[in-house]
């Protein structure tokens, strides 16, 4: 759930935008991707129990249409505030620039450990 979390808040970070607490919602991203990335690597954890495995390849289909959904907006602020020097929500904070690059890195590990417990759990991967 905490990833689901993570990637649905990425996705539509960009309705929401800025509240009136201004970048509060960016800031609570960029805390928030060290415990995602925790929890990415508990899935090759559980890799060992089976049964655990193949539930979590079906709960992990979803992310097949989330995470695109979610990269999307992180590559535009990508764009904006490490490339073009930009600021989130008209103030300029010292993080800025790494928001974008730490989000595209946690969703990099989030789909490696995924794809990588889909492929151990696979039919074929069993024979």
């Amino acid at each position: 759930m905490v990833l689901y979390t993570h990637c649905i808040w990425l996705a539509t970070l960009r309705v929401v935008g800025c509240g009136p607490d201004g970048d509060e919602l960016w800031r609570l991203l960029l805390g928030f991707a060290p415990i995602a990335l925790g929890f990415s690597f508990l899935i090759s954890a559980i890799q060992q129990q089976r049964e655990v495995a193949q539930i979590m390849r079906w709960l992990a289909a979803p992310f097949v249409l989330l995470i695109p959904l979610a990269i999307w907006p992180v590559i535009t602020t990508f764009t904006a505030t490490t490339l073009d020097s930009e600021s989130i929500c008209n103030t300029h904070a010292w993080w800025h620039t790494w928001w974008a690059p730490v989000q595209l890195l946690t969703l990099g590990v989030i789909t490696y450990n995924l794809y990588r417990n889909c492929k151990a759990t696979s039919p074929v991967a069993s024979q």
